[in-house]
């Protein structure tokens, strides 16, 4: 869409140039119509102008919201690999729990057999300390992954405030596109009628 209105200003622009030469050698123009071409030429000049930076600043804020919306995509993967992990850490030490709790039954069990299993009990009460050990490590990793979960989340919303802005300005930058656009129509119209005025 840029690129046709570009090519429509340059023909614009060239026929302009034309007509500004072919008035300067018409015998029946006057001073006031050779001014007005000139300031009409002028006007359309400085819409061109607006239009290329129109155009460049559409093309960086779509450059920009693709990079934004990349590392959204790559921070959502993250979190989902993260509660992913988070999730298989809790149901394990939900298991390891439950282990620690039939081991305590079967202690309280065999101390009640004392003098025919002491070196049984003693076995399983280092069984017993292993697992609780290993649990307070899984809940340190599940404390560590839940915080980096968060911080990813925190990442993630910072990412879709900053895609949804570059929206709202892209907008705002297209719908000025499409009046300086609107604008062109008007200058070239007025082109052509003082053309017409001069033929």
């Amino acid at each position: 869409m840029i690129q046709r209105v570009w090519a429509i200003a340059c023909v614009a622009a060239a026929v302009c140039f034309l007509a500004g030469t072919g008035c300067t050698r018409s015998t029946g123009n006057t001073p006031e119509m050779g001014a007005e071409l000139q300031k009409t030429k002028a006007s359309l000049d400085e819409s061109l102008r607006q239009n290329e930076q129109l155009k460049e600043d559409v093309q960086r804020l779509d450059a920009a919201r693709a990079q934004a919306e990349a590392r959204l995509a790559d921070t959502t993967k993250t979190r989902d690999n993260l509660q992913k992990q988070a999730q298989e850490l809790t149901t394990a030490r939900t298991n390891l729990e439950a282990k620690v709790d039939e081991l305590g039954k079967a202690r309280a069990s065999l101390e009640s057999r004392v003098n025919d299993l002491t070196k049984s009990r003693d076995t399983l009460q280092k069984t017993v300390d292993g697992l609780v050990d290993t649990r307070g490590t899984l809940e340190k990793q599940v404390a560590s992954l839940t915080k980096a979960r968060d911080a990813a989340l925190a990442e993630a919303q910072r990412a879709q405030t900053t895609v949804s802005q570059l929206n709202e300005k892209l907008k705002t930058q297209t719908q000025q596109l499409n009046e300086l656009q609107e604008q062109m129509k008007a200058i070239r119209a007025g082109l052509q009628q003082l053309q017409q005025k001069l033929d």
